[in-house]
């Protein structure tokens, strides 16, 4: 639900947000685009509606990028500090926090909207708030995490950015 307030922070009044709740096969790949490029289309498909889906991902440059467009499975299966139980040692704590946002309408091709925000990851779990990973996520310039930020949700560049996007291109 953090996603779907973030996004209604955005976009409301001007666009409706309405969260549904739907269980669907989510492609396995790699690149974020393509997950929010399939899930979209399959979902407006399946809804036999316009659709808007969200795919997030915590890129760190030290673990190759992992993990990547398999964060949400992987902070369920290790959390906060499986993540950080791998960075231990690491000197190079450069990631990216990356949205992807498909609209699809259905039967149509999906348009994607990126967005993105540098960061690094902090040496251990601080704050409360926000959702995910925002416990270890410092953004550039900062020193405090999201966790350590209340009202983080309004703060966050990379969702904002993907957001507007999708808003500029809904208003044309």
């Amino acid at each position: 639900m953090g996603k779907v307030k973030e996004a209604r922070l955005i976009l409301e009044p001007g666009i409706k947000v309405n969260h549904i709740n739907l269980e669907y096969d989510e492609i396995q790949h790699d690149d974020p685009i393509e997950v929010a490029r399939k899930s979209a289309e399959q979902v407006a498909a399946l809804l036999n509606k316009t659709v808007v889906v969200d795919d997030s991902g915590l890129f760190i440059t030290a673990l190759k990028g992992f993990p990547g467009t398999f964060s949400s499975t992987v902070h369920k299966q290790i959390g906060l500090k499986g993540l950080l139980k791998l960075m231990e040692g690491e000197k190079n704590r450069e990631c990216l926090y990356k949205t992807v946002v498909g609209y699809c309408a259905p039967g149509k091709k999906a348009v994607t909207f990126i967005g993105e925000e540098r960061g690094s990851i902090s040496e251990s779990i601080r704050g409360t708030h926000g959702f995910g990973h925002d416990p270890i996520f410092i953004p550039e310039g900062e020193k405090r995490t999201f966790g350590e930020m209340p009202g983080c949700e309004g703060m966050k560049k990379f969702r904002r950015k993907a957001f507007e996007q999708l808003k500029d291109y809904v208003k044309k």
